[in-house]
């Protein structure tokens, strides 16, 4: 019995140290500004909760959440705009983002986003905040997964913006 309390004691400190250790979520967000598409690092104002052995963030609700499963190799080449304001979880493949208007140095206007870990983003460059939208390609030779979570109310979360362009691997610190 003492062996189980310790166990469970040592589990505990590993997840409050977890929390303790954890920053704020950020991602990268196709935002708008000036009428155009554009890459963002934001920070969520979503705290850190520790809850059921995680440390988890409340996103808020979504409304009609749905896989999608895109053929390998698909690149659509026209500019689009987000149809809602979402979350989208890349699962596997990979996804490649480019915003040609936004007004900003070519090094910021594209992300490369592989399935898993980090294959999270936010689109929230709907139409009527930007005329001139973004370019999403799909270039893997594997299928790609995304999970998309369209926000309820289509208004993007709290957040903060980091910098302009995606967010990079420093911005993922103690992930």
């Amino acid at each position: 019995m003492a062996y189980s309390y310790c166990a469970l004691a040592v589990a505990l400190l590993h997840v409050l140290t977890a929390a303790c250790q954890t920053p704020a979520f950020n991602v990268t967000a196709i935002s708008a500004k000036d009428n155009a598409s554009r890459l963002q690092c934001w920070q969520l104002d979503a705290k850190p909760e520790l809850s059921r052995a995680a440390v988890n963030f409340d996103l808020g609700e979504f409304d009609k959440s749905f896989v999608g499963i895109i053929p390998p190799q698909t690149t659509g080449g026209t500019l689009s705009n987000a149809q809602a304001v979402q979350y989208s979880l890349v699962m596997a493949g990979q996804v490649h983002v480019t915003t040609p208007y936004s007004g900003l140095p070519d090094e910021l206007n594209e992300v490369w986003v592989e399935g898993g870990r980090y294959g999270f983003l936010i689109a929230a460059d709907t139409v009527d905040v930007a005329s001139h939208g973004h370019i999403t390609e799909f270039p893997s030779h594997e299928r790609t997964v995304i999970a998309q979570f369209p926000v309820k109310g289509n208004k993007a979360p709290e957040h903060s913006v980091l910098h302009e362009g995606p967010c990079v691997m420093a911005d993922f610190e103690g992930w």
